[in-house]
């Protein structure tokens, strides 16, 4: 009796919840209600919120379950947690989304839109996020041995539910295009684990090969890793390339021409990769160096080389991915925007590392006529670092910086004009520009530190020496960027043509906006009449009448007779 009592408080807060969102929900009934939008906020935030607590109630009760003779006993709070999450949690969420599809319904127009596609998409990734790393962990668990994984397992089969659900439904609801971030965002967070387990694999593949005596004699057995860290990354490689598969080449990888699709490949595809690609093989040809010629901290091989097999792994799985999405950029017999941005984009990350190796070059020649040493590393290990750097990367830029010159010299009116590379510039000698004159003041204040304080000598030379590299390294690049840009700077760019903006008054039909927008290029706004009927849009029609009509923002209404469209302005 005690036990059903203490329900009692539960319910009358659930009453009240519903009846508040109830009484909201009656005065944002009206479509065009400047409130709606807070209400849809509101409404989707506390769906989100009721989803999280519920599956973490589920997934902690069903762990309970699994691990039964562990922990059921023993964590009683835990238990008296979990039951509050689905108590509340349960019967409301089921009631509001039965109220999202009743109102949804009504009106089409509250599944579209920023509000509804942002917690979708937050749903989803969550409940990806979630599932993925308890898939993960509950498999090492049992390659491990262990005598249970409930709370691991449970995680995983609630969670990999919700994301199915998820899915589902949003797919079913919210339109397709606008749901498509979700599959960008998914690529890159199963990408990146794929990433991490194939660095494993290779790792101990490259471990076990240096291991033999051939190579470490009698060191050998200690540098080969142990096997439990090969099936950890086989591990990680299913699951995360399972669902990169499903994510990338299934769904957001199938339209190649969307700005979002581009951005992906080129910032987090060709970007991140090489990144990792260039800066892994900067430290693995660093470590060898050093070796050989250098001054390692450690004579023993298998120390000094611990980490070498993840840096080289590292570097192999780094250029194969920046290979496979430069892969994936069209190929055309002309030069385009893409294959534009791609070169500066590489050009770009390649000039900042060397960059930063000719600062460290400086500053180690300024510590050696100041007769200091670099914390951390002698000169000799410095030097070889920043050479490294600028061998990795020089050549990189040196290629692709003489191709873009190359189409700047025998095609100067669609390079110049292009504004890729303005923007190019303009990033180039402008952080470039302003890291040298904060340098610049940090150097006059500290020659005016060491006057003023009558410490004026070679320890004031040693305290100004990373700020000497970088003024020195950075204002060769601005300068010369500058340089480029004064003799082109007459040169008339266009960033941007004006884009044509569409009102729709008719019927709501998102697959037909969609077609428009693919279609003309446009920005396309849509609003429903209330005596529409049975109207239909004339797609064909429509969009002949939007690629024909002057203007740069136009009023097309569907009625009876037909489709008008009115250039207008506001």
């Amino acid at each position: 009796m005690s036990i059903i009592l203490s329900f009692i408080p539960l319910f009358v807060m659930i009453a009240i919840v519903v009846l508040v969102v109830r009484k909201i929900s009656s005065k944002g009934a009206s479509t065009n209600s400047p409130a709606q939008p807070v209400r849809l906020f509101f409404q989707f935030a506390f769906t989100l919120g009721l989803f999280i607590t519920f599956n973490v109630g589920i997934a902690g009760l069903l762990g309970k379950v699994l691990g039964a003779s562990q922990d059921v006993v023993s964590d009683q709070s835990s238990l008296a947690s979990n039951l509050a999450f689905v108590v509340v949690s349960g019967p409301l969420l089921a009631w509001l989304l039965l109220w999202l599809k009743k109102s949804i319904a009504g009106n089409p127009l509250d599944a579209t839109g920023f509000v509804p596609t942002f917690f979708a998409t937050l749903a989803a990734i969550i409940s990806l996020l979630v599932f993925l790393f308890a898939a993960i962990s509950t498999s090492n668990d049992l390659l491990e041995g262990a005598a249970t994984a409930g709370n691991t397992s449970a995680r995983a089969i609630v969670w990999g539910i919700a994301l199915a659900a998820v899915l589902r439904v949003s797919n079913a609801v919210i339109p397709k295009d606008d749901f498509r971030i979700q599959y960008f965002v998914g690529s890159l967070i199963t990408a990146i684990a794929a990433i991490v387990g194939l660095i494993k694999i290779l790792s101990n593949l490259i471990a076990a090969i240096l291991s033999q005596p051939i190579f470490a004699g009698a060191q050998s057995p200690a540098m080969l890793s142990t096997g439990n860290n090969t099936f950890d990354g086989f591990v990680i490689l299913a699951f995360a390339g399972a669902l990169w598969f499903y994510y990338w080449i299934k769904n957001a990888n199938t339209k190649s021409s969307e700005t979002m699709w581009l951005l992906y490949v080129l910032v987090a595809g060709v970007g991140g990769s090489l990144v990792l690609g260039l800066t892994s093989l900067t430290v693995t040809i660093y470590k060898l160096l050093v070796w050989f010629i250098g001054n390692p901290e450690t004579q023993v091989l298998a120390e000094y080389f611990e980490g070498a097999p993840t840096g080289a792994a590292s570097a192999i799985v780094g250029l194969l991915a920046w290979w496979y999405h430069k892969s994936l950029l069209p190929v055309e017999s002309s030069r385009s925007e893409t294959q534009r941005i791609y070169e500066y984009l590489v050009a770009a990350i390649s000039l900042v590392a060397s960059t930063v190796g000719i600062s460290i070059i400086i500053v180690a020649i300024i510590d050696s006529l100041s007769r200091s040493v670099i914390v951390g590393d002698n000169l000799i290990n410095t030097l070889i670092g920043a050479a490294t750097v600028i061998l990795v990367s020089g050549p990189v830029w040196i290629r692709f910086w003489n191709r873009i010159q190359s189409f700047a010299k025998d095609f100067p009116d669609q390079e110049l004009t292009s504004p890729i590379r303005r923007v190019y510039l303009f990033l180039i000698f402008g952080v470039g520009g302003i890291a040298a004159v904060v340098s610049l003041i940090t150097i006059v204040f500290q020659i005016f530190d060491g006057i003023l304080s009558s410490n004026f000598g070679s320890n004031t030379l040693n305290e100004m020496r990373f700020a000497l590299g970088i003024l020195i390294s950075t204002g060769i690049v601005a300068g010369y960027h500058w340089e480029i840009y004064r003799h082109e700077k007459d040169v008339d760019v266009a960033f941007g043509t004006p884009t044509k903006s569409v009102l729709l008054v008719g019927p709501v039909d998102n697959e037909f906006v969609n077609q428009l927008k693919l279609a003309t290029g446009a920005q396309v706004t849509i609003w429903q009449r209330t005596d529409a009927g049975d109207m239909s849009w004339p797609s064909e029609k429509v969009i002949e009448l939007v690629q024909q009509t002057d203007g740069e923002q136009l009023l097309v209404v569907l009625s009876s007779t037909g489709v008008t469209a009115i250039p207008v302005t506001h």
